[in-house]
């Protein structure tokens, strides 16, 4: 199984929050059952907490995630989805990297690892989405 993690587990890991044991149990576990991966824009929002590029790389390949580029009906898929969400007056905090986020897990994994279960579940119909404990 591939799964596909979210910025928000990844950032509590980085920066040691409260709920870092639980996202780095959840992602060993995701691990256990197959591969993780990140896009671009988890790279781009993850590499804030690191000093250099170097430094990321290593961060992502100590943590056995890979990168998977997405493909152009992924982000056609996310654009779907935020225009549906505009059309029901989704509140404006929601911007194109979360819709890629999700379209990136829905059509190019098999799961989504996030701290954010409750956007993804209610606007990827079909998304099977892992949350940490």
């Amino acid at each position: 199984m591939k799964t596909a993690v979210d910025s928000s587990v990844l950032f509590d890991i980085v920066k040691g929050a409260p709920g870092a044991g639980a996202a780095q149990k959840a992602l060993e576990a995701a691990l256990s059952q197959g591969s993780a991966c990140v896009c671009a824009v988890v790279v781009a929002e993850l590499g804030r907490y690191f000093a250099n590029e170097q430094d990321l790389r290593d961060f992502l390949r100590d943590c056995q995630i890979d990168h998977d580029s997405i493909n152009m009906e992924t982000a056609l898929e996310a654009a779907r989805i935020m225009r549906g969400y505009a059309r029901n007056n989704g509140p404006r905090e929601r911007v194109a990297p979360d819709f890629l986020i999700g379209a990136h897990a829905m059509r190019q994994a098999d799961a989504l690892l996030t701290s954010d279960a409750g956007f993804y579940s209610h606007y990827f119909d079909g998304l099977k989405v892992q949350t940490p404990d």
